[in-house]
Parts: C-alpha cells; structure tokens; sequence
C-alpha cells in the first residue's frame, strides 16, 4: 500500500513512536522532518521531540487527518518521520561482522513475504545478538515503514543485505566459516541436538512454501523445532524466533556466569 512504500526522491514515511525514535537514534539514515499530530505533546511525543531537536531534525506539527489520511488503519500513534529509504549492508561486511560476543550469528530468510513477518523476525533477532540478517530480494518482503512498525524500530539497528541469489551468498557464508542451518519441519535433527556454538546462519523459509530446493541443499543440516501434535506448524517469525533463542541459550550456557549477555 502507498503508505509503506517509497515517497518522492526515495524517502520513507516511517510511523509510530518506537519507530520514529530507533530510526532517529540508530542514526544510519538520514532523517528529514518528524511529524507529530497537534494536540498530541506531552510525554513520550516530548521525548520524540527532544531527540529530534537534539539531532537537528526540523519537527512540523500536523493534523490529525493528515496523519490519517497516510495511515488510516495503522498505528501510527500520533507521530511520523520522513527519513531515506532502508539503507542495505554489503554482504561481506555483514559476513565479517563480529558480535559484541562470541562467534557470528546471522539470520538468512528464503522469500519470506510478509513486512510484518520480517520485522518480527529482524527484533527477534536484536533480540538474541544476532550479528546480521540475509534477505532475498525477488518475492520477498524488503525493509519498508511497515516492516519497521512490526520491528518496533528495532530492524534500525540491525545489518540488513539484500541479495538476488540466496544460495550464492549462504555458500559464500560458508566459505567465511560460518555453518548454514536450515529450519525446516519434518527434519530428522532437532534445533535442540544442533551445535549452535560455532558461528552460524539459521536458514528461515517463507509462509507458505518453505525452503526451496536450492536454499535447502545450500544447507549444512536441516533442523526440525519440536512442537505438540496438536499444531502442524509455526509461522515463519515464531520459528526463528525460537532457533534464535536456542542459540543464545547454548551460547550463555557456554559462557558461564557473569557474561552479562
């Protein structure tokens, strides 16, 4: 819809509080003006206010309908930013990047479609000190003002590299050491039985389809997330989000007590 795509000159419209602010803080795009809806000051607007100021950020008071006449049915809070488009990582940089601690842990996601999907997965991945996140680019959600509302702004804070060839960037992973662990139901091996310690890309599928052929043999292992009978399966977000929490739970036990992670 217009309102998560790209204005004029390739700006994004970014909406909500925790968007407007992690965009503002993260500091990796630049942004033009912060719109906050008159007769909303007061508290967390004055923060959002502030923050601008401070980053020299010109604000513009609007109305109400100017808000909604962009959003209509999104949660836009009362506040927007004008801000470049998403600024993508170069994949070697993200590859090469080292965690604050321990080894690398990066996210790649094969044609996963939905925004809101994505930003999940991308806080999810902040979250559990994921290094990075590896998206494909053709049928596949990018980093739009939606995807940063469901990311909760957080998606600003995370190395993104948008690749046309999927298999070429895990098979370029590998050849930087890291291990290629595809998330996939009916896997023999469990997440729970995978050595996560080494550094790492947890291979997401997309909503409906699932690994495809040629991400599923770029793979090291496939690695199934055991789940009550009752529910075939879990949607995209929810089962990286738990690989993800997996591997920060093998890698704080490994670390032992008082690694502050």
């Amino acid at each position: 819809s217009g309102e998560e795509e790209a204005l004029k000159g390739g700006t994004d419209l970014i909406f909500g509080a925790n968007p407007v602010t992690e965009c503002i803080r993260a500091g990796r795009r630049r942004v033009h003006e912060v719109f906050i809806v008159r007769g909303r000051e007061g508290g967390r607007h004055d923060e959002i206010a502030r923050l601008a100021e401070t980053s020299g950020i010109p604000i513009r008071s609007v109305d109400p309908s100017w808000m909604a006449s962009r959003f209509r049915d999104r949660e836009d809070q009362g506040v927007a930013a004008s801000a470049d488009g998403f600024s993508y990582s170069d994949l070697q940089a993200l590859l090469d990047e080292r965690g604050h601690a321990g080894p690398p842990l990066a996210v790649a996601l094969d044609q996963v479609q939905d925004p809101r999907n994505l930003g999940a997965i991308a806080r999810s991945a902040v979250a559990f000190g994921a290094t990075g996140m590896i998206i494909h680019k053709d049928r596949s959600a990018a980093v739009t003002p939606a995807a940063v509302k469901a990311s909760a702004g957080i998606i600003e804070h995370l190395d993104v590299s948008m690749v046309t060839n999927l298999a070429r960037a895990l098979a370029a992973a590998r050849d930087a050491g890291l291990s290629i662990v595809g998330l996939e139901g009916g896997a023999g091996a469990s997440i729970y039985e995978v050595d996560l310690l080494v550094p790492a890309v947890l291979v997401g599928g997309g909503e409906d389809s699932g690994l495809r052929r040629l991400t599923r043999e770029a793979c090291d292992c496939l690695a199934s997330i055991p789940i009550d009978g009752r529910c075939q399966s879990l949607n995209a977000s929810t089962a990286t989000a738990v690989a993800l929490a997996e591997a920060s739970r093998q890698r704080r036990r490994a670390a032992g007590p008082g690694d502050g992670r």
